[in-house]
């Protein structure tokens, strides 16, 4: 999935670290700004018990499937032939209509927003109200739901016409977005442990729990997700709202983060710090930051020893410098520090 900060790239860089470094090999890890669900998934798989966490409802879900779910349910009520009988009836070509998704992102709607041809939105649309159907009729589990949620999430995503996020759509057609959706079957994992997921707010969730390695990767920039994810909220908690402007925005001013506001990362970061009742701190942060490195560190050194390593790695560039928008540095690297505190 295209997503700001995704950290796929840097899991190699972000272990070596932590072996480096001298940080447990199993416990609790925690996530508390997951995303989604890559680094969580990670630590999942070398044994760890995770605790993950995000805001936004489309990142739950996809955390949700990876991270606390460990074998794939039956879904008995739909099918005797499990997920590949329910994904045979999903990807039938033959199941579209014009509903929501079709009206406000398919160029044939009566908004004209290209995020989706009018085939794959109105296809959106079939599948996400079958799936929907299916729970209210009781014919799902919360497992079973979310696993076909979070395999339409990515199949949109996958076929969407945006250059990275869902801030504008693209006035030409992206090769990719004209191909057919198609769900493809979460692949899950089984580490034997109890791993939960949450979404909450981060500082208001860390209050609540306690672990062994607590791993940051707060916005940097003041880029919200809301905004530059609208259309995967809405296709997630699938409340049809009645949407705004261009680019059919939702309301998001319950979820909006602190860390995107210069005004406010600074004291949402040493609260969040603060509150960590943990052995171990990891912080992500690239050198776009808004928040200065003197500053991290002064923060981090309150809480206990740091050490700091650095990658670099290419950009997450949505669009190229103009007028309206100047990146830090001319080219396409980036320096992303990976802060570890040792707590006192």
């Amino acid at each position: 999935m295209k997503y700001i900060g995704n950290k796929t790239r840097l899991l190699n860089f972000i272990d070596n670290s932590c072996i480096n470094s001298g940080l447990p090999k199993s416990g609790t890890f925690i996530d508390i700004f997951g995303g989604t669900g890559s680094v969580g998934a990670f630590f999942k798989k070398k044994g760890y018990r995770v605790i993950s966490n995000d805001i936004m409802t489309y990142s739950y879900i996809l955390q949700y499937v990876s991270i606390a779910i460990d074998e794939m349910p039956p879904f008995a009520k739909i099918t005797d032939d499990g997920i590949l009988g329910v994904m045979n009836i999903l990807n039938d070509p033959c199941l579209r209509e014009k509903g929501f998704f079709y009206e406000n992102f398919a160029p044939g709607g009566s908004c004209g927003r290209q995020y989706f041809s009018d085939s794959n939105a109105q296809r959106i649309d079939a599948i996400r109200e079958k799936i929907e159907a299916w729970k209210n009729e009781n014919k799902l589990s919360l497992d079973e739901y979310f696993i076909l949620l979070a395999a339409l999430i990515d199949a949109a995503d996958f076929v969407a016409n945006i250059s990275g996020t869902y801030g504008a759509f693209l006035k030409i057609w992206r090769s990719m977005a004209l191909k057919n959706i198609y769900l493809e079957i979460p692949q899950l994992f089984n580490n034997g442990l109890q791993n939960l997921v949450y979404q909450e707010d981060a500082n208001s969730l860390i209050r609540k729990i306690k672990g062994d390695i607590l791993y940051l990767d707060p916005p940097y920039n003041s880029r919200q997700y809301a905004p530059n994810f609208h259309v995967l909220e809405t296709l997630s908690i699938w409340d049809k709202p009645v949407l705004a402007g261009k680019t059919g925005q939702r309301d998001y001013s319950n979820k909006k983060s602190l860390y995107c506001q210069k005004q406010h990362a600074v004291h949402a970061l040493q609260d969040l710090v603060a509150h960590a009742d943990v052995r171990y701190i990891l912080l992500s942060y690239n050198n776009e930051g808004i928040i200065p490195k003197e500053t991290i560190w002064e923060i981090l050194n309150s809480k206990g020893s740091v050490q700091e390593y650095v990658q670099q790695y290419r950009r997450f560039r949505t669009e190229r410098d103009h007028e309206k928008r100047h990146y830090k540095e001319c080219n396409d690297k980036v320096d992303e520090h990976l802060y570890v505190v040792k707590c006192f």
